[in-house]
């Protein structure tokens, strides 16, 4: 397995939007678990390209098989904030492919002028958590109830990074 890590590109915009919603219908890593309709001239990424933001893709031979990024708080006075969304297929998890995206993506933005990222991580997904404890961000507390799907409640735990 050969994974690039590569800035995302407007060709890569309906292969993300794919892997977004295979692993969103896992219903167990993402917020949501349903997308809203699909543009590709008005897809997220398209904002993320064109204002220089942190959003890297990790290919296997050419086949995105994760994404991430870090989005700046719309509010002018919180713009120093970034919130941090990633996501691997299942078939990439475990073998090092999170690391070297968050690396990149935590590179990146302070070229944004982003100099606290925060995050959200579900506390099932406790191997997640220790990924990012890894790259030292601090649980700064859970926000209880923070998701239901199907019946199940997961809690949020809630992490940040400051940059230096």
């Amino acid at each position: 397995m050969s994974i690039d890590i590569v800035y995302m590109r407007k060709d890569l915009i309906r292969p993300w939007r794919a892997a977004v919603e295979e692993v969103a219908a896992e219903k167990r890593y993402l917020g949501r678990v349903t997308l809203p309709p699909f543009d590709p001239e008005r897809a997220f990424p398209n904002h993320m390209i064109d204002n220089d933001l942190p959003m890297y893709c990790a290919l296997d031979e050419g086949r995105l098989v994760g994404w991430i990024d870090i989005v700046p708080v719309e509010i002018p006075e919180c713009r120093h904030r970034g919130i941090l969304g990633m996501g691997l297929l299942a078939s990439h998890r475990g073998a090092g492919t999170g690391s070297r995206l968050i690396s990149a993506a935590l590179a990146h933005a302070p070229r944004c002028g982003i100099s606290k990222v925060e995050l959200v991580v579900f506390d099932s997904n406790q191997r997640a958590a220790d990924l990012f404890r890894k790259f030292g961000f601090s649980q700064i507390g859970i926000s209880r109830d923070y998701r239901r799907v199907d019946e199940v409640t997961y809690n949020g735990i809630l992490m940040e990074r400051f940059l230096s």
